[in-house]
Parts: structure tokens; sequence; C-alpha cells
């Protein structure tokens, strides 16, 4: 009880401690040295090193290895103390040893641009880096953590108990640690970026709910229209999808699992778009639905442009459920398979109807499935982005124009209109990273 208590202090001493500390470096250009500081908390927020990737993973895991010491999971909290560790004690050695830091290299530069002393980025040797005696405090409390949390493992049944507990972690480590890297860490930058007026290459500038202000009440802003049109044609878009999306897989479900024949065939058929891209999909549809060859006005006589209003939902609708109804067919399938048949028997003798076994028996026997389904195929059509961008783009005024297109196109779009040079893509510790090849 003791250790457990002492180690959730250790632990949060850890989180205090990274709060207050600092790095420091100082560089020499044209004879001429200059030193500068930076808390941890801001190279938290700095996207420009890739070692700095380690810090939320870091922190994550600590906040973790707390929970389980208090609902006394030691090995679990051993383990996650023990990540928090290897991940910060990694950040350090890293990130000093980086002499090219790109991190200080911002504030580096913004003094020398003071001083008044003009320069390139090649022209700075190397960065020096050094941390406070408070960053190594704060590992000494992690691994001191590490220790105090540990069980003991004085026999071979402790051994076993132990290795029993730490199995289902080596099995969800993976997805959880690409969790926090690319949901978590994400997530967290996103609502600082919202109170910053920040372009993700230069240093952020606290504006407070400024931006807020300015894309919900400021009428004359791109941004406020911008929203406004996305938004709502995401809504129209759920509203329109949504319950084809349900009904029309729960009905080719309910159709096979009468068992006709050729069923496993048509199933497998109806199921196959859902293993295609959405590229694939689009640009396939793209040309039937075309004016002057497309398969849909030469077999039905047509001649509408299915590519402008009002047409266009009618195609982004039937593209959209064309390519997700086997996944959601698939899924009612194996929960039609678990009903009993007793109950269908007992139906008949009563004399249902069909339509009342389905609304009796059906709807109630695959009600979560049905709810995942639907909750599922919410998330996934307000996350709209492939079918409007290939298929109609911004034409038409804008009127299929979705949220995510807009966002895409002023946050990468424009940042390369803006930063023309190319990429140069760097191996980091955990993933890739990008930096901009640009003098200063």
């Amino acid at each position: 009880m003791a250790r457990s208590k002492w180690a959730g202090i250790s632990g949060l001493a850890f989180l205090v401690l990274f709060a207050i500390s600092g790095v420091a470096a100082t560089a020499t250009v044209k004879e001429t040295t200059v030193a500068v500081s930076m808390s941890l908390p801001k190279v938290l927020f700095s996207l420009t090193s890739a070692c700095t990737l380690l810090l939320p993973l870091s922190l994550c895991a600590m906040l973790i290895a707390l929970l389980a010491t208090a609902k006394k999971q030691a090995s679990v909290g051993m383990l996650f103390a023990a990540v928090s560790f290897v991940c910060f004690g990694l950040f350090i050695i890293l990130f000093a040893g980086d002499k090219t830091n790109a991190t200080m290299y911002t504030p580096i530069k913004a003094q020398l641009k003071d001083l008044g002393i003009s320069f390139r980025k090649r022209d700075l040797k190397a960065i020096d880096t050094t941390f406070d005696p408070t960053v190594y405090f704060a590992l000494a409390c992690a691994g001191l953590t590490v220790l105090l949390v540990k069980p003991p493992l004085r026999t071979d049944i402790d051994k076993r108990r132990l290795k029993r507990e730490l199995l289902p972690y080596a099995y969800i480590g993976p997805h959880l640690l690409f969790f926090v890297i690319f949901f978590v860490t994400p997530a967290i930058y996103g609502v600082y970026a919202a109170f910053t007026r920040w372009d993700l290459f230069n240093e952020p500038v606290f504006t407070g709910l400024d931006n807020f202000k300015t894309i919900l009440f400021n009428s004359g802003n791109t941004y406020y229209k911008q929203l406004r049109n996305g938004l709502w044609n995401t809504i129209k878009f759920v509203i329109y999808s949504v319950p084809l999306c349900i009904a029309l897989p729960l009905s080719l479900a309910v159709a096979l699992n009468t068992k006709c024949r050729g069923n496993k065939f048509f199933q497998a058929l109806y199921y196959l778009p859902s293993l295609m891209s959405i590229t694939t999909v689009t640009l396939t549809w793209r040309y039937v639905f075309n004016l002057d060859y497309g398969m849909v006005n030469k077999l039905f006589g047509s001649t509408a442009d299915w590519f402008t209003p009002p047409y266009t939902w009618i195609m982004l609708v039937v593209v959209t459920v064309w390519w997700c109804a086997g996944f959601n067919m698939v899924i009612y399938q194996s929960a039609l398979a678990s009903i009993p048949r007793d109950h269908f028997e007992a139906a008949a003798v009563d004399g249902a109807n069909g339509w009342q076994r389905f609304l009796h028996i059906i709807i109630p026997g695959i009600r979560y499935p049905l709810m995942y389904t639907l909750i599922m195929s919410v998330i996934a059509q307000f996350n709209i982005y492939g079918q409007p961008l290939i298929l109609t783009g911004f034409s038409n005024g804008e009127s299929n124009a979705v949220l995510l297109m807009y966002i895409y196109e002023n946050a990468v779009k424009s940042r390369w209109q803006v930063y023309p040079r190319p990429w140069r893509w760097c191996w980091g510790c955990v993933l890739w990273r990008y930096r901009m090849c640009r003098s200063a």
C-alpha cells in the first residue's frame, strides 16, 4: 500500500517537473554566439523535430500508469511507467544529439535577426543543446515510479501471474502506440492550434478566441462562408446517404438469409466494392455517369448532366451506397445467423407474416449490430472527402464542397503555394517527419 502511494507521488512529480523544465541552446554564427531557452511544454507543441513525438507518448503512458496504480493494478502500472521512462530518456538523448535541431533553430534565427545578423541555414554549423537539471530529475522520478510500482516476483507463481496480466498488452500495444501518435497527439495539437495563429512552419502566436470569433461571427470573412457551406453540405450528404447505407444492406442480408440458389456468389458480388479504394470507385462511376458516353444516359436514354445540380447529390449518394453496402451487409448476415430458428418457426405457427417477423424478430435480434453500423456510417459519412473531390470538386459554385475539402484546401494546398520548394523526407526515432528545405 505504501509503495503504491509513493509510486503515485513519484509519477505526479514527473508530470510537475516536466511542466516546469526547460531546454537551452547555443549557436555561433559569424563569430557571434547566441543562447536561447524554451520550456518543455513549448517543445511539446513544436512539430519541427521528430523526437518531440516521444513526449506525448511519455506523458500519456505516465497518466495510464497513475490510473493503473490507483486501481491497484501494479503490473500494468509498471509496464506503462517503464514505457514513459524509456520514451522520455530517448527524447533527451535524441534531442540533445541533434546538431541541426529544428525546434531550437527558430528562436536562434529570431535572436540573430534582432542583432542584425543575416545568414543562411548552412552557415549555422551546430546547435548545442543542454537541459535543465529538472529534466533529469523528471527522468529519475519516472524510473523511481517503475521501481516502486513493480510487483514482487519472488516465486514462479508471481512470474506467471505477471506474464498473464501483461500478455493482453502485448497484443494491443502496437495499436495503442499508433492510436496515441495518430489520434491523441493530433487531437491535442488541433485544440492548441485553434487558439493560435500558426502556419505550422513558424512559431505559433496565441490569439485566444479570435479565431472562433472570426469563423463564427465575421460574415465578411472567407472562412465564415466556407464553414457554413461545407458543414451544411456535409450534413445534407449524411442525411441523404446514411438511411440508404442501413436499409439497402439490411434488405440484401435478409434476402440472402433465405439461402436462395447462388447466395454465396451474390454475397461475394455485393461485398466486392468494399474492397476497392475510393479513387477506383469514384473514377469508375465518373465514366458511368458521363454525359456523352456514360452507361446511365445511354441505357435509360437520358440527357441529364449528373455533374450539375440537382443531380450531383443523387450521383454522390449512389456511389457511396454502392461502395459501403457490402461491409454493413456482412455484419447483418452474421447477426441474422445468430437469431435462433425457433423464433421464426414459432412466429410462423402463430400466423405472423413476413413483415411482422421482420419487425418483431429480426429488428430486435440485430439491434446491437444495427446500432453499431448506424454509428459507424454516420461517422464515416461525416468524413466524406474523396467522392465530391473527384466527381465534382469545387465546380457548380461549390454546391457540393464539403468540410474536409475546405480543410485540405486551406491547410495543405495553400501552404504548398506559399512554400513552393520541394519537401525533404527525414526519418526520426518513431516515424518519419518532414521539414521544409528553404534558406533562412
